[in-house]
């Protein structure tokens, strides 16, 4: 068993959903801080909130895209904490488009932040987590495993996530370091909200509407996400899955992954169809 209590957790993308539930989670369970986004005003907000819960929480603005930024945090965060526990690169976006005709630019921008991100965060807090034997915990998704149409940036980069996890669990095992992969199903979040929509939208709807039909079909709330995936750390599994929708789908791969797919493409396509970008 290993005990947050005590320990300090660095949690990227803390301004809201998953990374805010995170945060809130561990200060209940007496770790301290280290949190990090790219907008001020939402992670002031997450640690106030923190600090409502009698938690301390130290705060930076950073680009997990930006290797520089993800590096001067860690140094901050082993100057005003003493060094991290566990790192949790949470931090994500979205962008809906073909494969066929997502602009080069807007590709590259969905892996700097879904898997440089993690590989940056992974690389600037690894030294200090080696050092404490702690956890390096990585958000990848259902979408590791199985892919949706009109998402493959997104699918493609949590993909590479779940190698990367991989590869870096058997380098680091004999240094006592737990490598957890996180893959969840739909979580009740902003990220469809917060996304880069340019083809698959509800015809004649607005993003809003896509959003609300994300989270109405989703059926984990970032709060359930949260307590799941840090029960995971403190048992040091090495894979965790978050939802009822993950849990089927891993199984249905498994037994029949054709199947699995065309029926996940199914049920993606009913909520949202092809329509050109909006100017």
């Amino acid at each position: 068993m290993y005990a947050l209590s005590g320990k300090v957790v660095a949690i990227t993308g803390a301004g809201n959903g998953i990374g805010r539930a995170l945060a809130l989670a561990c200060a209940t369970r007496g770790a301290q801080l280290a949190l990090s986004d790219i907008k001020e005003e939402p992670l002031q907000e997450t640690a106030r909130l923190v600090e409502k819960l009698g938690g301390r929480a130290v705060i930076r603005l950073v680009d997990v895209a930006k290797r520089d930024e993800v590096e001067a945090w860690a140094a901050a965060a082993a100057a005003e904490l003493g060094g991290v526990d566990v790192i949790i690169n949470n931090a994500g976006v979205a962008l809906l488009d073909t494969l066929e005709d997502v602009p080069y630019e807007e590709f590259r921008w969905v892996f700097d932040i879904l898997f440089w991100g993690v590989v940056h965060g992974t690389r600037a807090f690894l030294p200090q987590v080696r050092a404490r034997k702690g956890v390096v915990v990585n958000l990848g998704s259902i979408h590791s495993f199985i892919a949706a149409p009109n998402n493959g940036p997104y699918c493609a980069a949590k993909s590479a996530v779940r190698g990367f996890c991989d590869a870096l669990r058997e380098e680091v095992r004999d240094a006592g370091v737990q490598v957890l992969l996180v893959m969840p199903g739909g979580i009740k979040t902003e990220i469809v909200r917060n996304s880069k929509v340019r083809k698959f939208i509800n015809a004649g709807a607005s993003q809003e509407d896509v959003h609300r039909a994300h989270n109405a079909a989703s059926l984990t709330s970032p709060e359930q996400a949260a307590r799941i995936i840090l029960d995971a750390v403190e048992a040091r599994n090495p894979r965790q899955l978050v939802g009822i929708d993950a849990v089927f789908y891993d199984g249905l791969t498994r037994l029949m992954p054709s199947l699995a797919h065309r029926l996940y493409a199914w049920g993606a396509k009913r909520m949202a169809v092809q329509r050109p970008a909006r100017a």
